[in-house]
Order: structure tokens, then sequence, then C-alpha cells
């Protein structure tokens, strides 16, 4: 579905030839490089508007063949087409795919922009990936003018909008790309945006922009929710039945780990993954999933974005995310290579009152930021009316929610210091004690030595010039092991992008408060209304949804519910013998578990069955 959005013009040199004609130029290209006849129906529009010069905002779902939208007519169209995305595994993933293909990719994501941005300058680069913070690098500003960039790409746009479920204010930056390449046609992708998402990133383009919304519903996917029984131990029984990979989703690093510990001990090939793991071990873990070594990855959000692995048969969420469109993103990780996959969220009681606890720290009061607002400015020694040149450096981690609002309203912005990576380590096993293995072996001798007798205030590059996210995963290594005590000191770094006020004058906005409790408040109706899951979520993301009449998907947990057959199962089961009543329960689906507690309870209270030492049997 399409519709025009306005804006403040159209791109200029657009080429005269019609539909049919880009059409049949993207199939012979595609056909050329990437071996695949034909374009999907839904990607056919998208294409040839982007390639021959037109503004486009694309919603795909995950599994739609989005990175294709916009590489091929990228390539079509010739020149340097500039990635903006917030993925670094994602630039990896598809610069690598590109390179296999024959086509020049460069990912800016470490610290070799000198030589790889000299290599776009001199060399055949066609893509380069990079993050939005790059843009106002010095490196970047000093090469752009040299570059003929025809084609810009922003992945993850729901990012650009305030109304976004992952609003980040860098992506802000990308405005400022018009006027340096004012011929470049932009395209702007996302698997998750509601309608004023996209009408909000369409009216940020630098012209007239078509919006395509392809349909959410994704017919092999059958969508649960569980809501009975211990939530963490359901979760571990259903998965342990599982044939085939999967994912096990959850909030925390903490968890993540705990998950994968406690898959393992049940016998499965799993591990835990989360954003605070070296690059090395993510790839390594990344690699074992893909190639089938490990069965089941318990992971954090920072798993699956970019991820090719068609083959996923199940994802299970041990609790609500924050939002709709972020649990749409990481159960549609399922089932993209269309045969049927199972989408199950395991929710307990306290899940939702959770959620909103993290809203509410998320989003501290008018008090609570003028606090922080204050402390910052007397951590600094800022006068009123005076705007620091340095970095303001802060040690007080109970202001963390405060200060991001603070970011947010433009009175502030962190930036990275090494006096953020300062800690206090101890060696805790004497000076003779056994060392633990590679590669921990010579940072825990390191440390025997200086930091035996007495607490250590260190930098991890005191110890290695290696990247210091490397040091930080051995420290936290050892320190879990056992053998030194690290406590990573909670300071942040600010510069300061206004003089600053009195305190009393300080005001933040609220909207994004606001769109947090309306995405949450979507999410708890997705958990307990009874429509079909499916049609839930379709009808979330509808760009056009006038007169639209939404089919049941019949897979769901809603969909399949049948009290009648339910009702029959288990009293056949029941007339047959005695059985433990959590069996009995376990026998339905997720979904439909908590319903048949009820029916058994109803059945006890009228007198149709009797219980003993939690077995119930029919009552003859």
């Amino acid at each position: 579905m399409e519709r025009q959005e306005s804006s403040n013009g159209s791109p200029s040199g657009k080429p005269s030839q019609g539909k049919a004609f880009w059409l049949q130029e993207a199939t012979d290209k595609l056909q050329e490089v990437w071996r695949l006849p034909s374009l999907r129906g839904h990607q056919e529009a998208p294409v040839v508007d982007l390639a021959s010069g037109k503004h486009v905002v694309v919603m795909l779902p995950t599994g739609g063949g989005k990175s294709l939208c916009f590489q091929l007519p990228a390539l079509m169209r010739g020149g340097l087409c500039i990635v903006i995305t917030p993925l670094v595994a994602l630039m990896k993933d598809q610069c690598q795919a590109l390179r296999r293909l024959g086509i020049h990719a460069e990912a800016w994501t470490g610290n070799d922009g000198d030589r790889l941005l000299d290599n776009v300058r001199f060399g055949p680069a066609q893509f380069l990936y990079m993050s939005p913070e790059r843009i106002d690098h010095p490196m970047f500003q000093a090469r752009k003018e040299f570059w003929d960039v025809r084609t810009i790409v922003v992945d993850e746009a729901h990012c650009i909008s305030q109304w976004g479920h992952d609003f980040r204010p860098a992506f802000q930056r990308i405005q400022a790309l018009s006027h340096a390449f004012p011929e470049a046609a932009w395209g702007c992708f996302t698997a998750t945006a509601t309608r004023e998402v996209l009408k909000d990133v369409a009216s940020q383009m630098p012209g007239t922009a078509t919006v395509y919304a392809a349909p959410m519903r994704r017919s092999n996917l059958a969508f649960q929710v569980s809501r009975w029984g211990d939530r963490d131990v359901e979760l571990l029984r259903w998965v342990q039945t599982q044939p085939g990979k999967g994912l096990v989703y959850v909030r925390t690093r903490h968890e993540a780990q705990r998950w994968g510990t406690r898959l393992q001990q049940a016998g499965m090939r799993a591990e835990g993954y989360h954003a605070g793991l070296s690059p090395r071990t993510k790839d390594k873990l990344q690699r074992q999933w893909q190639d089938g070594e490990l069965q089941v990855l318990a992971c954090t959000s920072a798993f699956g974005m970019g991820i090719d692995a068609p083959d996923v048969r199940f994802v299970a969420h041990a609790g609500p995310p924050m939002d709709l469109e972020s649990y749409v993103q990481e159960a549609g990780r399922a089932g993209r290579d269309g045969q049927p996959a199972d989408c199950v969220m395991f929710v307990e009681d306290n899940d939702l009152p959770k959620l909103k606890d993290r809203i509410d720290q998320q989003f501290p009061d008018d008090k609570a930021v003028r606090q922080a607002y204050q402390a910052l400015a007397n951590a600094g020694a800022v006068a009123i009316g005076e705007r620091p040149e340095g970095l303001t450096t802060i040690d007080r981690p109970e202001h963390r929610s405060a200060l991001a609002l603070l970011e947010q309203a433009g009175f502030i912005q962190r930036e990275a210091s090494p006096s953020d990576m300062v800690g206090d380590v101890q060696w805790l096993h004497g000076r003779n004690a056994h060392h633990p293995p590679e590669p921990l072996a010579p940072l825990a001798e390191w440390l025997r030595i200086h930091a035996s007798d007495k607490p250590l205030s260190m930098h991890p590059n005191a110890y290695s010039a290696k990247p210091y996210h490397v040091v930080l995963d051995q420290l936290d290594r050892l320190d879990h092991l056992g053998f030194i005590d690290w406590r990573k000191r909670e300071s942040m770094s600010f510069r300061w992008l206004e003089p600053r006020m009195a305190t009393e004058r300080v005001v933040v906005d609220r909207s994004r408060q606001a769109v947090r409790w309306a995405k949450l408040d979507a999410m708890e109706a997705y958990l307990s209304h009874h429509a079909c899951r499916s049609t839930m979520l379709e009808q979330h993301f509808a760009w056009n949804d006038i007169d639209h009449q939404y089919e049941p998907c019949g897979r769901c947990d809603r969909c399949t519910n049948n009290p009648t057959d339910m009702r029959h199962a288990l009293e056949a089961e029941l007339r047959q013998g005695e059985h433990h009543a959590e069996d009995l329960i376990r026998s339905q689906a997720p979904g439909q578990r908590e319903a048949a507690a009820r029916m058994l309870q109803a059945w006890y209270k009228a007198g149709v069955v009797e219980a003993s030492q939690h077995r119930v049997r029919w009552r003859k």
C-alpha cells in the first residue's frame, strides 16, 4: 500500500522512463548479481521508485527482503550509496554478503576511519555503512565533498521519529546529508513502524516521499501467550520439547547468562548472548548457532538485528518486551524460510507492573531532572551563563535517567571519556595462587603483581593497548570466576550544548513519556484481548485500514482455542484414569493452559472431579 507524503520538493534529475523500463532493468541486475529470477511483489514498487530517483519510505516485515530493496536500486544508480544504520552486526554481515557477490562495500565500525574513508574516496567502493553518530566526525566531514553519493539509505528508520519505539537523537543528524548530497535519492527502511511513525519519517525526507507498507501478517507463524504456572518453569519445559533451532529472548544481560546456564543444565546445547560480550565471543556464538552447533541462544535484544537465519523454528520470550514493535521484530526472526514456526510469550503476573516501574524510572519527575542538572553543574563548577569548553564528568549513577532526558532536550550531550572506564580492582587469590587458563592468564599475572596488597584504581588501557572492551570483558570474567574484585565506576561525561541556566528554569519535553505509556497499553491489550493475535499485530501496524477486513490467522492460541474440544479431550483423559493435574494442563498448548486450569477448577467446584495430592480423577 502506498501514499504520497509532501515535503519540500522532489529529487532532481529524475529520469523519464516508466515503471516497466525500471522493473526490467532491476530484474536484469537481480539475475546478473544475485542469481534470483524476480523480485517479490511487495519489493517491486519500492525498488523501481528508488532506482528512478524517487524518495521512498518502506516498511517490510522481518524476512521481507528489506536489504535487497535498497541494495539493488543503489547498484543500478551507480556511484556511492551511504547506508546509515545503528546496527554494527548488520553492517558487517551485509558488507560480507555484498563482497561475496563481487560488490565493493565498506563498514565504518572501528577506529580505522582514515584508511577506510580513503578507500572510499580513491577506491571502487559502492556502499559505505556507518552509524548516524559518524556524520559529525571530522574525517567524514573532510572527505564527503570528494564522493559521488547518489543514494542515501536509512535502515531502522523508526529511530528517526520521536514517536518510534527506539528513537535515537543521533538520527536527527541525517538531515545534514541532504545539504551535502542534494542530488541523492533517499530510501528509509524499517520492519516495525506504526502509521504515525511512517508519516513522521516521510515528513523528514528532503522531498516528496512515497510510503510503502507491506502487510505485517506472517501466515506461517503461530503466536501464543502463556499465562499459566511458573513462567520460567513453563518456558524451560516448553523449549525442551521443541525441535530445531530457536531463541529465548530475555530483558537483561544477567538473565541471558542465567538462562544460558539453565538451558545447559537441562541438557540443551545453549549459550547466553548479550551486548556485554566481546565482539569475538559474540561472533563465535552467532556462528555456532547458525551452523547448528548450538540449538538455542538465550539473548537480549542485542541479538538478531541483520542476522540472516531462515531456519529458526521457535522464538520464546521470558516476559513481554516494552512494546509490540520490539516483539514483532524479535518474534519475526522465526520461520523466515516460510515453514511453520512458533512464537510464544511466557508471562507472569508481575511482568506488566515491572514494565510500568521501568517507565517511571526512565522518566523521573521535574524535581529529579533539576536535581541532576544542578549536580552536573556542581561537578564541573559551572556558573550560570557559562558554557565550558571541556567535558564535565559526574559520578552519580542515580541521575542517569534524568541526565538522559536533559540530553534529549538538547541541554547536554554525552561523550566518551577515559575517566568513564576507570574502576577499582584487587587480586583475591594471594601472590602464589594458580592462574586461570588463557587468554585470562596474562591479565591475571599482571593483577597478581600490581593489585595484591591493596585495591588498584585502573583504566583498561593501563594494562594493554588492546581495545578497552576486550580488557573489560576479561576483567568481568576474572571477577565472575572469583580471582579478583572488580568494581567499575559509574561515571559519565557530558558536553554542555547550551550555557548553564538557573536550575528552576529547566524544563524537558515529556512527549516521549506519553509515547511509552501508549505503547505499553498496546502491549497490555495484546496480552489480554481475545481477538486473533496476528490480526491484532496487523492492525497495530496498518498503514491504511479503512474498510479493511482482517481474517483470523487460524494458527494462534485464540484461533485454535475450542472450549468444546478441550472439554471433550480433558474428560476423555480423566475417564481413563487418574492424572497429575499439571500434566493434564500441560497436554494443552501453552496459550490454552490457563483455560484448561480454569475448566478443571470449575469441575472440581461442581463436584464433577475429585482431587487429592495434586492428582485428579473423574468422579464415578
